[in-house]
C-alpha cells in the first residue's frame, strides 16, 4: 500500500563542486530510471545486482518506483543541466522482518562515481531510516566491490562484516553511526 510521497529535497555539494538534488523516487521517474540503468556499464550493473542484469522491464520499473515511503524508501540523486535534469544515482532501503533493520543498496552512474554521490545517498537514507525507527542497515556486498565496502566502513567503523562465500560478505551497520560519521 503506497503512502503519499514525502516532501524531502536536499541540495548537496559533490566533491567536484557541482550541486545535486537528493529526493524520493516517484512513478514519474520511470523513464529516467530506465535511462539511468541503460547508461550503467555491465560491471556497475553486476556490482549492484550480483548478476548480469539486462534492460529493465515494466515490472522492474514499477517495483523500483512504486514504494510505500515508510518500509521501502528510495532516493535519487539528480543533476540539473541545460537539457533538464538527470538521475546519476539511486539508493534504497527495504525494512526486513526484524522491524528495526532494513536492507540497503545503492548504485551510481559510472562517470559520477568517486564524487560523493553514494556517500550522500547513504547519509540521507540513514536520516530517513532513523525517523522510521530503523536502527541497522544490512546488505550483501561482493567482496571485490572495494568502493562500496569503503563507504560502509567509513560510515560505521564498527560495522559487522561476515564472509558469506568466496565472493560475498554480509555487512550490518548502525544507522546512528552512519548519520554521525557521514559528511
Amino acid at each position: 500500500m503506497s503512502q503519499t510521497k514525502p516532501y524531502y529535497k536536499q541540495l548537496v555539494t559533490l566533491l567536484d563542486g557541482r550541486k545535486a538534488a537528493i529526493r524520493p523516487i516517484c512513478m514519474e521517474d520511470k523513464s529516467q530510471v530506465k535511462a539511468f540503468h541503460n547508461r550503467m556499464s555491465d560491471e556497475t550493473r553486476f556490482l549492484r545486482y550480483h548478476y548480469c542484469k539486462g534492460g529493465l522491464t515494466e515490472d522492474d520499473l514499477k517495483a523500483y518506483c512504486e514504494i510505500d515511503y515508510y518500509n521501502d524508501m528510495a532516493l535519487v540523486a539528480e543533476i540539473v543541466h541545460e537539457e533538464g535534469s538527470g538521475i546519476i544515482g539511486v539508493g534504497r532501503f527495504c525494512r526486513l522482518p526484524n522491524f528495526n533493520t532494513a536492507e540497503i543498496a545503492f548504485v551510481v552512474q559510472d562517470g559520477e562515481q568517486r564524487k560523493g554521490v553514494g556517500t550522500q545517498l547513504l547519509k540521507h537514507l540513514a536520516l530517513l531510516a532513523w525517523e522510521r525507527n530503523i536502527r541497522y542497515f544490512h546488505t550483501e556486498v561482493l567482496r571485490h566491490n572495494r568502493r562500496m565496502l569503503s563507504i560502509f566502513r567509513k560510515s560505521d567503523p564498527d560495522l559487522n562484516e561476515e564472509v558469506d562465500s568466496s565472493s560475498t560478505c554480509i555487512v550490518t551497520m548502525s544507522v546512528l553511526a552512519t548519520i554521525n560519521n557521514t559528511p
